[in-house]
């Protein structure tokens, strides 16, 4: 019986795990046949500030010239889906496009209707310079 009351919870959570990865997999596939998947792509690991023990692996995926003219950044990642790693999800962004734009003025914003557990779907542009023309 004691078994029983350990194998249950186990089988759950593996259970519910292979559902979110799935999840995640779907709409990455849903994005690569919309969109055109760059080169900028890659994983990193975060760690928590107040407990540096605590390390959330995220993977982070460009996609341009999507079939409605949007350019993309899908950010995922395995664990717990709490305010701490939203957190670190945004910074795993900052990092993304200092890496692989750092030349560019990047504008991007959380498309919080793609979003969901453990997924981000950030939209991103390029921003050009707005210009005031003085008088003298």
């Amino acid at each position: 019986m004691k078994n029983t009351k350990t194998i249950l919870p186990v089988v759950c959570l593996l259970l519910a795990s292979c559902a979110l990865v799935s999840h995640i997999q779907a709409k990455k596939d849903m994005y690569a046949e919309t969109c055109t998947k760059t080169d900028n792509y890659g994983t990193i690991d975060a760690y928590e500030v107040l407990n540096i023990e605590n390390k959330t692996t995220f993977k982070a995926a460009e996609y341009i010239d999507c079939n409605d003219g949007r350019n993309i950044v899908v950010v995922t990642w395995e664990g717990v889906h709490d305010k701490a790693t939203a957190n670190l999800a945004a910074q795993v962004m900052t990092k993304f496009f200092t890496h692989f734009h750092a030349a560019e003025d990047v504008q991007y914003l959380l498309v919080p209707e793609e979003s969901a557990k453990n997924i981000f779907v950030y939209k991103f542009e390029a921003k050009v310079p707005t210009r005031t023309k003085i008088s003298l």
